[in-house]
């Protein structure tokens, strides 16, 4: 999901060199092996990387990038359960035995109408309407599963006990695959996730974002023949009416919390008075308790609608996020072992490449000749202890479990300086030699980050009872998706089957 952070805290990044304490991170000879594998296997970590670029799938149907990841994780002697929580491309590959328990996620899911072609930097899709991967999920799944990879692989040579478990999770870009997954338990035996995003800067993430609902409302009317009104009650105009109360009631609306909505049927004819309508909300907020109370006023809202227009309304929670809450002590160590190993190298080549990109979006280079990050930002401020830390948009079904496990999420440089997320710029430089250095840098952070936990159960331990102390103050952890609630399908958040968009045919 996008994530924006300050132009304030990133033009710091590129204009000064970071400063930070002495490093206490040190290379254990368990860490030169996994860093030394990563190293040897690249062109496997770049062949599946650009295999899942090449292979876009929308949420729920990434049956090709899913059995990739599957297939290179059983290779290295991983078990891989399949179909968790209901999701044919889910997944639980596990190594080891025992405690301690360290996990990776792997993201794999593309967008809707993204398609374009790699490198190119104008807009130039390659199917129309087609999905590309314009967050970068195939860098994202690849990274994780290979640094997970490398640990076990020094874990074996060293001696080290454990357990290494990847989550194959779909549908992050619907709120959906961890959120259900995390709802069933499926995290529950997790010491720490790690965890990693492409970005067009490298640094440790250490900020919050928005608890969200997605709710569908559902009107049920009476049909009736246009000429002939009086005998029908109208579902379209409960659900216009509904949607009329939600924008009369924004200006009274904490500035922390909002309101998103589609009408996702509305009526098949003009001709005949609509029987049904349905609308789809996404509620917004700072914190899960704001949103959760503005769920109340919004179903006031639908059963309003419904009593004006004698119709009956239903609703059914989709998906539910809290915000997310990232462990400030793993976070602290990951940030050292950022600066110990340092960027991705990139290469004169690689700042020539971004150039069109940037200017594509109205950029310069970076003192005329720098268009990839190549220094690691300066640290956050972790003196701010959650919930008082950088807010950024957006969401991630990330964020139920970091309320339950302790999480730590390391961004790395893979786009042009600049480049958003969710767009065809990102797209086209996902599958490029800039994007794979990002992510293999990524996988190398996460491998040491692993391998530091392993040996260091102190730090495993800190890390849990900072989250325990950190939840009972804000108000503990309630399970925002009713244990009811079914696994929605993408026609159920977009009204669309996947087999109908272009390029998505099996």
């Amino acid at each position: 999901m996008l994530k924006f952070v300050s132009k304030i805290t990133l033009c710091l990044a590129l204009l000064i060199s970071a400063t930070s304490p002495a490093f206490s991170a040190e290379l254990t000879p368990a860490m030169k092996d996994a860093l030394s594998w990563i190293d040897s296997n690249k062109n496997t970590y770049e062949e599946i990387a650009r295999y899942i670029w090449e292979n876009p799938e929308l949420s729920l149907a990434e049956f090709k990038s899913s059995a990739k990841l599957q297939e290179y994780l059983a290779i290295h002697g991983f078990k891989v359960e399949k179909g968790i929580s209901g999701m044919p491309t889910a997944f639980i590959a596990t190594w080891g035995s025992g405690k301690p328990v360290i996990g990776f996620t792997a993201e794999f899911d593309a967008l809707p109408g993204l398609s374009q072609e790699s490198g190119v930097a104008t807009q130039k899709p390659i199917i129309s309407g087609a999905p590309g991967h314009g967050c970068g999920h195939n860098l994202l799944g690849s990274s994780n599963a290979t640094a997970a990879i490398a640990v076990t692989k020094a874990m074996e040579k060293h001696g080290i006990k454990g357990t290494i478990q990847v989550f194959g999770t779909p549908a992050e870009e619907n709120l959906v695959g961890k959120a259900f997954m995390n709802r069933d338990g499926v995290f529950d035996g997790l010491d720490i996730l790690i965890d990693m995003h492409p970005d067009f800067f490298n640094n440790i993430a250490y900020y919050s974002d928005n608890a969200i609902t997605y709710i569908k409302y559902r009107f049920y009317g009476k049909a009736s023949h246009a000429a002939t009104p009086e005998k029908g009650r109208s579902a379209l105009a409960a659900a216009e009416l509904m949607n009329a109360g939600a924008n009369l009631i924004r200006p009274h609306l904490d500035r922390e919390v909002g309101i998103r909505y589609v009408i996702t049927k509305g009526g098949e004819s003009l001709g005949v008075i609509p029987a049904y309508a349905e609308n789809l909300y996404r509620i917004n907020a700072r914190r899960r308790a704001q949103a959760e109370d503005l769920e109340k006023w919004v179903m006031d809202l639908a059963k309003g609608a419904a009593l004006m227009t004698q119709t009956k309304v239903e609703a059914q929670i989709l998906t539910a996020t809290y915000e997310l809450l990232l462990s400030r002590s793993l976070s602290r160590v990951g940030y050292d072992f950022m600066k110990l190993l340092g960027p991705p190298p990139f290469t004169e080549d690689d700042h020539k490449f971004g150039e069109p990109f940037m200017k594509s979006i109205g950029k310069e280079p970076f003192q005329g000749k720098f268009s990839f990050a190549g220094r690691i930002e300066a640290p956050p401020d972790f003196s701010k202890v959650f919930p008082d830390v950088f807010l950024a948009g957006g969401s991630n079904d990330l964020n139920n479990i970091s309320w339950k496990i302790p999480l730590i999420r390391f961004f790395s440089s893979s786009w042009a300086l600049w480049t958003g997320h969710h767009t065809w710029q990102s797209v086209a430089q996902s599958a490029s030699s800039p994007a794979m250095k990002g992510g293999i840098q990524a996988s190398k952070w996460m491998a040491a980050m692993a391998l530091e936990c392993f040996s260091n159960p102190r730090l495993i331990q800190e890390a849990k009872e900072e989250l325990k102390t950190v939840v009972a103050k804000n108000g503990g952890y309630r399970e925002p998706i009713p244990a009811e609630a079914k696994l929605p399908t993408f026609k159920d958040l977009f009204g669309i089957d996947p087999d109908a968009v272009p390029g998505m045919k099996k």
